[in-house]
């Protein structure tokens, strides 16, 4: 049995700032996706294939699958690595710790041998990490890293990538970073697999949708798991619609990297310590934070190696009044 935990129910009146996800409205773009919505979306399954040339234009590359979330997609890698009839024996998943939970319980389900490699504070161990590679192994990290933030130079990635094991780089929060893709590695590495996601910077969490790229020959080995469907009517109306309107999430990244900036001068000329990142979070002492108001829901008790649990992660909104009651 693989113990699962979820996270509680919280409000949407709130001011979620615990989950990455997109506090603003959006406006115009939401009237047109709801007088976009036809009954046929509802009582039909949805024509996928016709997403694909939308996707394709928005991230720049023909060659990948689409699912109910980057989290089916992390699936689809284990699948096409993990099963017998590819694979004869035990892989060995290297992954940090911490990391992504999903990272570890797909590693479970599929039967790998988990090697965890500790984070040194708040660096990716890419020593320990190359070390801990072998010709049986699988290899899943995201950049940024989540939960801590940091960023694995492009250097070190092809370091892990040259030992020719699969490797699946998470992408989820790559928009907030200052880091290029690793999407224009694939042509040049097999053993490549990139996973994006709508969920972060664009906002979209609610319709689930997310994409893995890779080679052609490893899409076609992981469409054998394909889902039948593997996105709703609804959700394919509003990727289409995102897809013409890309500049929308391209002024949200840029305002959520400029609110972060400021944040965090404001908190270092208080002289609170922090820990900075390049997704749209930081960790900061729950002991250095105002009384938290009624509205507003943080993650707390969040763990840094060797430096405690008692942090919270802050997420940055596009909207500098929502962080009044920490800079008054």
């Amino acid at each position: 049995m693989i113990n699962r935990r979820f996270n509680k129910s919280v409000s949407h009146s709130k001011l979620r700032l615990h989950s990455s996800e997109r506090n603003t409205k959006w406006g115009k773009l939401f009237m047109d996706y709801k007088k976009s919505i036809t009954e046929e979306d509802i009582k039909f399954y949805p024509n996928t294939d016709e997403l694909i040339p939308y996707v394709s234009n928005f991230y720049g590359n023909d060659n990948f699958l689409m699912g109910f979330g980057s989290d089916r997609c992390i699936k689809y890698f284990f699948e096409a690595n993990t099963k017998p009839h590819w694979f004869k024996g035990k892989r060995n998943l290297v992954i940090t710790n911490p990391t992504f939970p999903m990272y570890g319980i797909y590693g479970h389900m599929f039967g790998t041998k988990i090697k965890t490699i500790d984070y040194n504070i708040i660096k990716f161990p890419i020593e320990t990490f190359i070390k801990s590679i072998n010709s049986n192994s699988i290899v899943v990290i995201s950049n940024p890293s989540s939960p801590i933030g940091d960023i694995i130079e492009r250097d070190d990635i092809i370091r892990i990538l040259d030992k020719g094991v699969p490797t699946l780089i998470d992408e989820a929060y790559i928009e907030f970073s200052n880091q290029k893709s690793c999407l224009d590695l694939i042509n040049e590495y097999s053993n490549l697999y990139v996973t994006r996601t709508l969920s972060k910077a664009h906002g979209s969490a609610g319709v689930r949708f997310g994409t893995i790229f890779s080679q052609e020959g490893n899409i076609k080995k992981m469409n054998q798991y394909r889902d039948m469907y593997e996105i709703s009517g609804p959700t394919f109306k509003w990727v289409q619609l995102l897809c013409k309107n890309k500049e929308l999430s391209d002024s949200y990244i840029r305002d959520v990297k400029d609110i972060r900036g400021k944040l965090l001068i404001s908190l270092y000329d208080k002289g609170v310590k922090f820990i900075p990142s390049e997704s749209n979070w930081f960790h900061i002492r729950e002991i250095d934070l105002p009384q938290l108001p009624k509205n507003v829901e943080l993650r707390k008790n969040c763990t840094i190696p060797q430096r405690g649990n008692d942090w919270v992660r802050l997420q940055i909104t596009d909207n500098i009044k929502d962080y009044d009651w920490i800079l008054k």
